[in-house]
């Protein structure tokens, strides 16, 4: 045995460091993962692959197998695998700054660090000497040896994921042990039987009133997290259960493929004993009503959940759960979203930036989108808001000046200053090509000029095209901007009376330029020169060659 060990290199010793190190990180993970994992995200298999990669690489050390520094490097990156994609919302909830998966996010970057630093040791061994002199080995023995200790590893981590590893306190409350602080039957729930079109028939005032009231119960909060790439989107389901059964909430979110930039809102009833009495909490969505008033039921042959089973947790400061499919852009595709709640309780205070929101112009409505929100929870924690889930009061566009707008969220209000300037603009009217297929047309259009928003808009009168641009800068006489992707252009604007007077000198046409030169005189004309403009589409990129258009002030 002395022997064997002085004939070590580093390349065994490496893989002995990598086993001590992920002996100690599996016992670590097997020991607190329940508590540090993310809610609905525990599971012991990462600790036990751990495990077993260790007990390999120690018995692989004293008994030398071809090809085993390589098996074992292949057991510790399943391990890291596992741990990725077990433990990653936990980043995604720091990231984002939000608590609705929890867990301790300084263990799970202990658990991942220890488990790289074991599959890292290991790689690199697989390129080093194992044994200062090669020994006389029997290759077709060795290589048996070798897949002998791959199944047996290969068996052991499918036998331990039996094994129940929980420790004492388990994460799931007992049921009986639960005393539910309000109480709704289902027999005694009149808002159970009305339909979504009588539910959103009461006015949105009504529903909020209920918040300011103290009628709340329960409060549900819920965010969908995309795939592997721990990006969160901050689009959010909202759902306030009220004392007298009624349930109603929002869904909201910037441009993203789930909240799609506008407010949803949600309507329905919940219970916490059914119809044999038991206690059985669900939420039940009735259905929900977009941004233009229109309702839809839930659709539950397309995916969507209508009846949520909420769960009793002990997951921080969270004591309810589940996870619901919800349908989108009414009813084509379902995400799924997890939600997290606990009694109400509002928020104790909230923050808001405006340092960044822009300049607003007369006729604008209000975009809180450059707005940053922070609120401190109920149980101390702090967290930023997306906007977009505040109520906005105080804005008003239809005069200039400085507006004082508040925001509310859950209780709480703060409020801050908004300008809002003189819209600029100028319209024009003449022909343009619009381009389409293979080739360009030309239309009657009408030209804006938004010196404000520093944008352009060309649309034909009737309808039936138009393109936009951005403003990169302008003086009273040029303006320079991109056209539907086109390279910047010089946009000539100029006085038509001068063209007037050049014609009353042609005694031919003295009398009607007389009359055009009176109507034209002082009128301002805008030249947009020949230009390209690019086009994407679905089958592909088009570019046109648009000629020179002229435009008449209006």
């Amino acid at each position: 045995m002395l022997e064997s060990l002085k004939n070590k290199a580093a390349g065994s010793y490496l893989s002995l460091v990598a086993a001590i190190v992920a002996l100690i990180t599996g016992i670590c993970f097997l020991m607190t993962q329940e508590s540090a994992a993310p809610l609905g995200h525990t599971g012991s298999m990462p600790g036990m692959v751990l495990l077993v990669g260790a007990a390999v690489s120690i018995v692989m050390f004293f008994v030398p197998v071809r090809f085993g520094t390589f098996i074992q490097a292949v057991i510790y990156n399943v391990a890291l695998y596992l741990v990725v994609v077990q433990l990653y919302f936990v980043f995604a909830d720091v990231i984002n700054h939000v608590t609705f998966a929890g867990g301790n996010p300084t263990l799970c970057v202990f658990y991942m660090v220890g488990t790289f630093v074991a599959a890292l040791l290991c790689v690199i061994a697989c390129f080093m000497e194992q044994t200062k002199a090669d020994e006389e080995v029997a290759p077709v023995k060795d290589l048996v040896k070798g897949v002998a200790f791959a199944a047996v590893a290969c068996v052991s981590i499918f036998a331990l994921s039996f094994v129940n590893v929980t420790p004492a306190a388990t994460v799931e409350a007992s049921t009986s042990d639960v005393e539910d602080p309000y109480n709704m039957n289902l027999a005694d729930n009149s808002f159970a039987g009305l339909s979504i079109e009588e539910l959103a028939a009461t006015p949105r005032d009504t529903w909020e009133a209920k918040e300011a009231n103290g009628e709340i119960a329960y409060f549900f909060e819920g965010q969908y997290t995309e795939g592997f790439s721990t990006i969160v989107d901050p689009a959010c389901l909202d759902m306030y259960c009220a004392v007298d059964g009624s349930m109603y909430g929002t869904f909201s979110g910037p441009t993203t493929s789930v909240g799609g930039g506008a407010v949803m809102y949600v309507y329905g009833y919940w219970y916490n004993h059914d119809e044999n009495g038991d206690r059985n909490f669900v939420v039940h969505i009735t259905g929900t009503q977009d941004s233009t008033g229109a309702t839809r039921a839930v659709n539950v042959e397309g995916g969507e959940d209508a009846d949520i089973f909420i769960f009793d947790t002990e997951h921080g400061d969270y004591t309810l759960e589940a996870s619901l499919s919800f349908g989108l852009s009414g009813g084509m595709f379902t995400r799924n979203i997890n939600i997290y709640g606990m009694p109400y309780a509002a928020a104790q205070s909230i923050a808001i930036d405006s340092s960044k929101l822009r300049t607003f112009y007369t006729g604008d409505a209000f975009d809180a989108g450059e707005l940053v929100v922070t609120a401190v929870r109920a149980n101390g924690s702090e967290e930023s808001i997306w906007n977009g889930r505040l109520n906005y009061d105080g804005f008003d566009s239809s005069t200039v000046g400085t507006k004082t707008v508040t925001g509310k969220f859950l209780g709480q209000e703060q409020s801050f200053e908004v300008k809002v300037e003189q819209l600029v603009t100028e319209n024009f009217a003449g022909i343009y090509e619009f381009g389409s297929g293979d080739t360009t047309t030309a239309k009657d259009a009408t030209l804006l000029i938004d010196y404000s928003h520093m944008t352009i808009t060309i649309a034909a009168s009737d309808f039936s095209a138009g393109v936009s641009g951005t403003i990169v800068s302008f003086t009273d006489n040029t303006v320079t901007a991109s056209i539907n992707g086109s390279q910047p252009i010089e946009i000539t604007i100029s006085e038509a009376g001068a063209d007037a007077e050049e014609a009353t000198e042609d005694a031919s046409v003295e009398a009607e330029a007389t009359e055009e030169g009176a109507e034209n005189a002082g009128a301002r004309v805008a030249v947009i020169p020949a230009h390209d403009e690019v086009v994407i589409g679905w089958t592909g990129t088009s570019t046109y060659s648009i000629g020179e258009c002229s435009f008449t002030v209006q």
